[in-house]
């Protein structure tokens, strides 16, 4: 840029400030936006997080709740080994 042309765009520029004029408590109603944002984003994520703990504890329970006591064996109160050993390992486990 030559001198004139980096002249005559500071002027323009110092014109275009000179008009605008900020409330004198901008400041503060950007800071309580921002807040609101905040909060709201945190809320939500909230929500979200929720939503996906009941989910998955729903769709454990309904997965728990249709399998037959034969199929998986979790505990055997048979005891497998000393006399009142309630071992919570299945059979043949390690």
């Amino acid at each position: 840029m030559s001198g004139g042309t980096e002249e005559q765009l500071r002027s323009a520029l110092a014109g275009l400030a000179d008009t605008v004029h900020d409330a004198p408590d901008a400041y503060q109603r950007a800071q309580r936006q921002w807040r609101r944002r905040d909060m709201k984003r945190r809320a939500i994520t909230v929500a979200i997080v929720l939503a996906v703990v009941v989910v998955a504890c729903g769709i454990g329970i309904w997965a728990l709740s249709g399998a037959s006591p034969g199929q998986h064996v979790i505990f055997n109160g048979n005891g497998g080994g000393a006399a009142g050993d309630t071992s919570v390992y299945p059979p043949g486990a390690p």
